[in-house]
Parts: C-alpha cells; sequence; structure tokens
C-alpha cells in the first residue's frame, strides 16, 4: 500500500469509527441495561421503528462512502489537489457519522420528532455535498442527490404535519420514508453499489 492510499485509507476510518459508535449505542438504547436505573429495562418495542430506520439509513450510508473514497481516489486517477476534496469529504462523513450518533440517541417514541428533524438534517447536508461534488468532480453520485432532494419534502411534510404528536401514525410514515429512501437509492444506483466484474 503506497503513502496516498494510507492516507485515504485511514481518513476513512474516522468515519467507520463514529458509525460503528452511533450502531453500538443505538442497540444499547433499544436493549436498555437490567442495571440502569430505569425502572423499564429490557428490550424496548417501542423503539424499533426509529432502529429500523437508522440502519435502514446507515447501510447505503456506509456503503456508499466506501463505493466513492474507492472511485473517486482511485490512484491513477489522484491530481494535485486530492488532499484538498479527501479533506472536504472526510469533514462532511464524519459530520454524518456524528448525526448518525445523535440518531441513535433519539430513540425513544417522545423523541420522535428530534429523530427524523435529524434525518432531514443528515440528508439536506448530503444534498449540498452531494451536489458540491456532482459540479466539481464527478456526477457518479448524481443519484443520491436526486433520491435525497425528493426524500426530503416527504419527510418535512409528515413533521409539519405531526409535530406535536406522538402517534404511531406519523412515526410509521416518516419510518415508511425512510424505507422508500433506501430502496430508491439502490434502486437508482445499483450498478455504482454492485460495479460488475
Amino acid at each position: 500500500m503506497n503513502t496516498i492510499e494510507s492516507t485515504i485509507g485511514s481518513l476513512q476510518q474516522i468515519y467507520a469509527i463514529v458509525i460503528a459508535l452511533a450502531i453500538a449505542e443505538a442497540f444499547m438504547q433499544f436493549v436498555l441495561d437490567p442495571k440502569s436505573s430505569c425502572e423499564q429495562a429490557g428490550i424496548q418495542k417501542e423503539r424499533i421503528l426509529p432502529l429500523l430506520s437508522l440502519l435502514i439509513l446507515v447501510v447505503p450510508f456506509y456503503h456508499g462512502m466506501t463505493r466513492f473514497f474507492c472511485e473517486v481516489y482511485q490512484v491513477d486517477q489522484i491530481n494535485n489537489f486530492y488532499g484538498v476534496w479527501l479533506l472536504v469529504d472526510c469533514c462532511v462523513f464524519t459530520i454524518e457519522a456524528g448525526l448518525f450518533f445523535i440518531l441513535a440517541r433519539s430513540l425513544p417514541k417522545e423523541r420522535w420528532f428530534t429523530f427524523y428533524s435529524t434525518v432531514m438534517v443528515l440528508l439536506i447536508l448530503d444534498i449540498f455535498w452531494g451536489m458540491l461534488v456532482w459540479c466539481c468532480r464527478t456526477n457518479i453520485i448524481r443519484s443520491w442527490v436526486i433520491v435525497n432532494l425528493c426524500t426530503v419534502p416527504l419527510l418535512g411534510i409528515i413533521l409539519f404535519k405531526f409535530h406535536k404528536s406522538t402517534s404511531w401514525w406519523a412515526i410509521s410514515l416518516a419510518f415508511l420514508v425512510v424505507l422508500a429512501r433506501t430502496v430508491a437509492d439502490y434502486c437508482t444506483g445499483w450498478e455504482f453499489y454492485f460495479p460488475k466484474l
């Protein structure tokens, strides 16, 4: 492995570590420790939809980041400005990973609005970063931008309509939007996510 690949790999690992911590925290919030001071230790069934939303989002985000680095930072395509772009990409991905950690801490039913508002912030950040990449570097992630642009208004309508509610309707609708977003993401970007040999 040369020094450029080593640099790219080490910066990629920051994202992977924070994502791993977020997933671990999400499961700790879903299955509360019996030794904790909480009255209802054990599995928190009412947190299942936010947990599934987090997992459904984290898979394409992590998968996409890995594929993006593989495609954009191939050693034979590196130019003199790769360091600036690499730092921008790593900063954005690390912030996104931090947002996943916020999601992991927002699983309780009464915090559903915070959870899905954070999903919107995550998608909006990804849109801005994706548009920057699309305009200045490569169009390989245009489907991400388009899928996220379609998802944000739908999620916004649900958040606006049910912002004072803690009903299962609101949580279920928001979950379905996140699920549809991931399905659309993989359908429109299948060749990017799973390149042919």
